[in-house]
């Protein structure tokens, strides 16, 4: 008999998988109702970076990845390496697998470890002979909003008064302040995606540029 207030434990039989994975490694499911999945992590605005990633999407194995200040950088370049080395057959259809890409994803205050990880990765890709040792590599930068507490707001402005200095006085706020009362106070911060694949992916190099080590046709 189950106590009260107890959680209860799943079915075991059940088709929900007995084990959860990383919250900073997020594969993304090629499905249809779920296209916007890759932008909306990346925190991408542009529509036409949208429209980019979205065939990227349906076209290839995605996994995002999301760099923080205790990701162990040795760790995520394990985890790159055999994601990249894996191929694809989750496309039963076609004979060939489908290539993949890793996505590092890092707020502004974590990027040095996001390249650091992405450098130690190329540098391990390009000796692999069996993988033709050769990389790709596209940039983009994204912001996500952050609400943030307005205790603390020293934007308020004292109501000047004239008399002899003894007079109690109140602070008064600004039509704007009262305006925005009660309301959450957002701010930008940037965010930066690192994709990287063993082979060019042609929507990417069109909105980001391209960077690899392969020798120019």
């Amino acid at each position: 008999m189950t106590a009260p207030g107890s959680p209860r434990k799943g079915n075991r039989n059940s088709d929900s998988p007995t084990k959860r994975k990383r919250a900073d490694t997020i594969p993304i499911p090629i499905t249809s109702n779920k296209r916007a999945r890759l932008e909306t992590s990346l925190n991408i605005s542009s529509t036409e970076d949208a429209k980019a990633l979205q065939a990227v999407e349906s076209k290839y194995e995605v996994q995002v990845q999301s760099v923080i200040s205790s990701s162990k950088i040795q760790k995520k370049v394990t985890s790159i390496l055999q994601y990249l080395a894996t191929p694809s057959n989750s496309d039963a259809v076609s004979t060939a697998p489908k290539a993949r890409i890793t996505v590092l994803r890092a707020k502004a205050s974590d990027v040095g470890k996001l390249i650091s990880i992405a450098e130690i990765a190329k540098r391990e890709l390009a000796k692999d002979k069996d993988g033709r040792g050769v990389w790709f590599q596209y940039i983009s930068l994204g912001e996500e909003l952050k609400e943030i507490s307005r205790d603390g707001d020293n934007t308020i402005i004292e109501e000047t008064r004239i008399g002899d200095g003894d007079d109690d006085f109140e602070t008064m706020k600004t039509p704007f302040e009262r305006a925005v009362e009660g309301q959450p106070r957002l701010r930008g911060v940037p965010i930066m995606s690192l994709f990287l694949c063993r082979t060019s992916i042609e929507e990417l190099k069109k909105c980001y540029g391209e960077q690899t080590n392969a020798n120019p046709a």
